[in-house]
């Protein structure tokens, strides 16, 4: 599909800057200079209910992180789905190709991250971006008006040569003149700290509804929300074909045309021989083919019944020469 780039990227944790156990995964779908970003978070052991994502790009080791969004975490999982126009991240002086990977900050030591372009990770080599516009407006400022510091001086030489404008008493009003002049370095103060948030804001990227991420119906659709309930995983050694562990009530969340399949004899006897059947999605010539999988070992018996009941297709698990022997995933194409 013309235009189209599409990947699946592990998120990782992070503690001290060690890398431990796997925590989620992220997915990146480009298409027509749109970027639709899913960010899904499991098992996560922090206290802290919300967290910001950032995606990255590198200077030399300097992780520049660029703000997207938030994602909200509850009972270690957490599942946020955004879109936005990559022509967004110019603002911060960047194009989504130089992108490397997702930052996502916890509490103290601990953070999330993962990356599709080798490198090294640690918290100290994450700086975060700041909108190339609103720094150029923050300097401009800054030369307009001289830092604190400048102006302190400026005082104190006046009043080493004090003249009968400059002494104020009672009858000027000099009382009231002090208080106008600090509440004014206040407000310079408190809209500084407020430019200075403005710096740091995310890129404008919508939030998706979870069950709205993709236009298309059908399979698809179903295929989505389930993902989103189900443990996905990739069963195929060295291929990013994503599948999710289906359980044969779970049949019933596919269109009602293919209800049919839960009577299958040959499902049914890999089913409870493995516990469990696959619902996969996989890209084959430029577009989209869901599949159904019955676990087993390819055996050249086994193909003849596999073929007999429906399931004429067999991957294995690890890449290998030979299918013989090797346990695998008997498959049908929806």
């Amino acid at each position: 599909m013309a235009g189209l780039q599409r990947f699946i990227s592990y998120i990782y944790k992070y503690e001290d800057n060690e890398k431990k156990e796997n925590a989620g995964f992220a997915k990146i779908e480009i298409r027509n200079g749109v970027c639709r970003m899913e960010v899904h978070i499991r098992n996560l052991s922090v206290e802290q209910p919300e967290a910001t994502v950032y995606l990255f790009a590198r200077n030399k080791e300097i992780m520049q992180g660029i703000p997207v969004g938030s994602v909200a975490v509850s009972r270690g999982n957490g599942d946020i789905r955004y879109a936005f126009e990559t022509k967004e991240l110019s603002n911060f002086g960047k194009r989504m190709e130089e992108m490397e990977g997702i930052y996502i900050p916890f509490e103290e030591n601990h953070y999330l991250a993962s990356q599709w372009k080798e490198g090294k990770i640690e918290k100290q080599l994450f700086h975060i971006l700041e909108k190339e516009a609103e720094r150029a407006q923050e300097e401009e400022k800054t030369e307009v008006n001289p830092p604190k510091q400048e102006r302190k001086a400026d005082a104190s030489q006046k009043a080493e040569a004090p003249n009968k404008l400059d002494l104020p008493n009672e009858e000027d009003g000099g009382e009231v003149v002090s208080k106008k002049q600090e509440s004014s370095v206040q407000t310079n103060s408190q809209q500084d700290r407020e430019d200075r948030k403005d710096l740091k804001k995310p890129i404008r990227a919508t939030e998706l509804p979870q069950e709205e991420f993709l236009e298309e119906k059908g399979l698809d659709r179903v295929f989505q929300k389930l993902r989103l309930k189900l443990d996905l995983f990739f069963p195929f050694e060295g291929q990013d074909t994503e599948c999710i562990r289906m359980q044969l009530s779970d049949l019933q969340e596919l269109p009602r045309k293919y209800w049919y399949v839960g009577n299958n004899s040959f499902l049914l006897h890999g089913f409870f021989n493995y516990r469990h059947i696959i619902f996969g999605e996989m890209i084959e010539g430029g577009q989209k083919r869901y599949f159904i999988g019955v676990p087993g070992v390819f055996l050249n018996q086994e193909k003849i019944m596999a073929a007999m009941f429906g399931f004429p297709e067999f991957k294995t698990a690890k890449s290998a020469e030979y299918k013989t022997g090797n346990f695998g995933y008997w498959y049908r194409v929806i």
